[in-house]
């Protein structure tokens, strides 16, 4: 697997976030604290779009239902929804962010 390039350091303010498309799948993309990472946007409880979420930390919450996943993990940490989604590795190189999928 490969890393591609999905968005530039400065698009994402700290504590925000992006959709993005690679290889075919819709991801979410957190900053951090300047830490960059990457999950599927597609919640399992209702398919509600993760990057539109309240990020506190590394703690996402859902925008439909209030469930909350590890953005670092992809872990559910509280329901609705009773799986979590799948992480991605993020690189940042230069200015470039990256994730590999």
């Amino acid at each position: 697997m490969a890393f591609t390039t999905v968005a530039r350091v400065g698009e994402i303010s700290v504590g925000g976030a992006k959709q993005v498309t690679v290889a075919g799948k819709t991801l979410a993309l957190f900053n951090v604290n300047g830490n960059f990472h990457a999950i599927d946007n597609e919640c399992p409880h209702r398919n509600a779009p993760l990057a539109e979420g309240t990020l506190q930390g590394t703690e996402l919450e859902c925008p439909w239902h209030g469930a909350r996943f590890d953005v670092c993990t992809g872990a559910v940490l509280s329901p609705p929804a009773r799986s979590g989604v799948k992480a991605y590795k993020v690189q940042v190189s230069g200015d470039e962010v990256q994730v590999e999928v």
